[in-house]
């Protein structure tokens, strides 16, 4: 064996650094394995809210983080199809950030307080009962404790054979702002059954895609064609990207070994009914890194979870309620010109978590009463 880590993190992105920087800042220097080198591409919106905010500035202990955002906006649009139903205020304007730059200033915070970090590992092999990872040039590494944070189809999941059909599959195109420009952050209904759509400003240019729950019928490149189509965009001749995303499905990683963490992404752990993903990222990724310290790693991590699953268990009864066809003309009904109740879900349920998603259905009752 060439070498030896307490814990290997399989997964570069932001919930891997946010496990990798957390376990350097406690004296534990893990290795990081990544298929791609970075900066790299990577599927995402970029919406960064204030809870998120406060954990990159944790990472990065209250530096400048200004450069790291792309824009910020303090206006929330829904849409029914191409008809607006709403414009909002938020108490507090949002962030986003282009992936690309983000994850790699968090590779490099990492690299800054002397991770280790191996790029382009696209053929490695993990020998879990060895407790050790042969790498694409034949050295080995072995490992007390494993991360997976590898995103959507994270290689833990063949080991409990995960269906694809419970998570989301988004694709995006980015134009130039001065092609199609908007200053908020758009959602767009009533284009997909189980999913919208989302026009982010990205300074110079402008993020567009959609996500639902996977459907292999649907082709979702005909569905943002047709989007940017009625938004007066031509995308030929642009990439188009995508990828698989959790939707509601926490994945049961108590079948997998003590040894075995699964965070971000790889663990289910994004929010069904904003989409958002970086805060579960980051703050499971810090989670992981603060159990890995306890003498019960697998133990003392699921049980600081509990919060966030229970906030996603109740976020995907809420979502398949609201994308029934009733529901869903109720609420386009209900919202028209409501701009309170855009900014109360998004002030208490987006921006943070003060209240879980279905207690706050029945204190917005009393709000809206008020």
């Amino acid at each position: 064996m060439d070498k030896f880590y307490d814990v290997v993190i399989i997964g570069a992105g932001p919930a891997g650094m946010g496990c990798a920087v957390e376990l350097m800042k406690n004296g534990v220097s893990p290795c990081v394995i990544d298929k791609a080198v970075f900066p790299r591409k990577k599927t995402c919106a970029g919406l960064v809210t204030g809870k998120t905010y406060k954990l990159i500035e944790g990472i990065f202990d209250g530096r400048d983080t200004d450069g790291l955002f792309c824009f910020t906006s303090s206006r929330v649009r829904l849409f029914q199809r191409n008809r607006e139903l709403v414009s909002a205020q938020p108490t507090n304007a949002v962030r986003l950030v282009n992936r690309d730059v983000f994850d790699n200033a968090l590779v490099e915070r990492y690299r800054a307080l002397g991770g280790a970090i191996l790029e382009g590992e696209r053929n490695y092999e993990i020998d879990y009962d060895g407790r050790r990872i042969r790498l694409s040039g034949g050295d080995t590494i072995g490992y007390k404790y494993i991360v997976f944070a590898d995103g959507a189809l994270s290689r833990s999941h063949k080991l409990l054979k995960i269906d694809k059909s419970r998570m989301a599959c988004g694709i995006e195109v980015y134009v130039p702002s001065d092609v199609y420009y908007t200053d908020s952050v758009d959602l767009y209904f009533d284009y997909l059954k189980d999913g919208y759509i989302w026009v982010f400003p990205h300074g110079d240019t402008v993020c567009i895609g959609a996500a639902s729950l996977f459907d292999r019928k649907l082709n979702y490149k005909d569905i943002l064609s047709e989007f940017v189509a009625d938004l007066g965009v031509d995308i030929c001749g642009r990439k188009l990207i995508g990828a698989f995303l959790p939707y509601g499905y926490v994945i049961p990683q108590q079948k997998l070994g003590d040894n075995i963490l699964l965070v971000g992404d790889a663990g289910g752990f994004a929010d069904p009914i904003s989409g958002e993903g970086l805060y579960m990222a980051l703050e499971t990724g810090a989670q992981a890194a603060r159990a890995l310290l306890t003498d019960k790693p697998k133990q003392t991590y699921m049980k600081s979870v509990k919060p966030l699953i229970k906030t996603i268990n109740d976020g995907r009864s809420l979502q398949k309620m609201f994308y029934t066809p009733t529901v869903q003309k109720a609420f386009f009904s209900k919202v028209r010109g409501r701009s309170d109740a855009v900014e109360f879900f998004f002030d208490n349920l987006v921006e943070e978590y003060r209240f879980g998603y279905l207690k706050a259905l029945s204190m917005y009752k009393g709000y809206k009463n008020r």
